[in-house]
């Protein structure tokens, strides 16, 4: 039998931990775009019915 080896990217924990730091950071800033239109949507809202 031959030995097989496999060579991985040494990389690869930075690369996922950057790819982990990008998404909270899109989470983040979708989050604070949906509490700004949920905020007017609801002040419109309230206008209209107040």
């Amino acid at each position: 039998m031959k030995n097989i080896s496999l060579k991985r990217n040494i990389n690869f924990e930075n690369n996922e931990k950057e790819r982990q730091d990008y998404e909270l950071f899109s989470l983040k800033i979708t989050d604070s775009v949906y509490k700004k239109d949920i905020g007017k949507f609801l002040e419109t809202l309230s206008s209209h019915f107040i």
